[in-house]
């Protein structure tokens, strides 16, 4: 009754203190009792999923900083802040039981990306986690080392809606091929040391490390600014071509490196691809067309197949991959519970627009194979 009554009573300082916006005249920093409580209510009760991408189901934390200090890291080498991840649990996993005992992981943070690093265009950044290894053993983050957090940009629902959908891009992926980025849905309470900003909780998702990644498929990550396409996998370039032409998104680069990872595996080189905010199937306020494109299409939700005409690439096999994945695809969306009943039905109209087009051969040869860039 008493964590009943706890966490009431801090929803409504919640409420109070302007909901879950980010605000600014915080009064000062949090004292211990009130940053105590915060935390107990936020966490309490709560399970968390067994390990860190294993489910679909987000992870609850919060993330302590100087927020009012990391406003000012614009810059694309913006220095590491020292910050606190507190985690429910006595050993921040699986509970058994609602009673645990948060868990503070002290970490470093620094802000990150480029067009979303703009105060004009979010005024809260992306940021990085960096774990320390020593810290982490039993808990969610045991194995991590380096985490890249993608936020909500700014403090309104629909910003926090297109974080989900850029959510769903990745695991879309996921179901489509290994070889592809794992993510972890996270909701975060993000409490600001410097007192400026009221404590606020927002929906996240957490990004897999590159050498993570490299490590579960048994590859390298290389460090290169960019590939032709012509030395990637084709098999998998087709695949990714086509996934960047399903959700509508022009803003990458395999040859100049944009929004693109690669990765050695035996005798092949894959592009991995990630950021896809810029995306008709997310469809940012502050989105639109790459400037290279931008005299074709009109919108993000215009599609435009950009993959070059690479000798290898099979269309119908890499098609055939979609078709067989349809029912799941679709599915994943259905059972995006954050998602608002609106933005899920868009994103259902948007697939489904690509896979009735699959069913028209002229379609496929005008709006793909033909329009592979030579």
């Amino acid at each position: 009754m008493r964590r009943i009554l706890l966490r009431s009573a801090i929803a409504v300082a919640f409420v109070a203190a302007g909901g879950c916006s980010w605000t600014t005249g915080g009064g000062g920093p949090l004292d211990p009792q009130h940053r105590a409580a915060l935390v107990e209510g936020f966490l309490g009760g709560v399970p968390q999923p067994g390990a860190l991408f294993a489910s679909d189901a987000p992870v609850r934390f919060v993330l302590e900083a100087d927020f009012h200090l990391l406003d000012g890291d614009r810059t694309l080498d913006s220095e590491e802040r020292p910050a606190r991840v507190i985690l429910a649990g006595p050993e921040g996993g699986v509970v058994e039981v609602p009673v645990q005992v948060p868990v503070e992981i002290p970490v470093e943070v620094r802000t990150r990306g480029r067009y979303r690093l703009r105060p004009s265009t979010c005024p809260f950044p992306p940021l990085r986690l960096d774990f320390p290894s020593s810290e982490l053993h039993g808990t969610l983050f045991d194995g991590q080392d380096k985490l890249k957090l993608v936020t909500h940009c700014r403090n309104r629902g629909d910003y926090e809606q297109n974080v989900l959908e850029e959510y769903l891009a990745y695991r879309l992926y996921n179901v489509l091929t290994e070889v592809s980025f794992k993510v972890q849905l996270a909701e975060i309470t993000y409490l600001d040391t410097s007192g400026h900003n009221r404590p606020m909780t927002r929906m996240a998702f957490l990004i897999e490390d590159d050498d993570a990644l490299a490590e579960r498929l048994g590859g390298e990550v290389l460090d290169v600014p960019g590939l032709e396409a012509g030395v990637l996998d084709p098999g998998e370039l087709g695949l990714m071509y086509t996934f960047q032409y399903m959700i509508g998104n022009t803003d990458w680069s395999t040859e100049g490196g944009h929004n693109m990872a690669f990765l050695r595996a035996g005798p092949s080189i894959f592009a991995v691809p990630y950021d896809f905010d810029f995306s008709g199937l997310v469809d940012a306020p502050y989105a639109g067309p790459a400037p290279s494109v931008a005299d074709r299409i009109r919108s993000v939700r215009d599609r435009l197949y950009r993959g070059y005409c690479v000798e290898g690439v099979d269309h119908e096999a890499v098609l055939n991959r979609f078709r067989a994945a349809r029912h799941d695809l679709l599915s994943l969306v259905e059972t995006q519970g954050k998602l608002s009943y609106r933005n899920r039905l868009s994103a259902e109209r948007y697939l489904e627009e690509f896979f009735d087009d699959l069913g028209y051969p002229h379609r496929v040869e005008r709006n793909i194979i033909q329009a592979c860039r030579r």
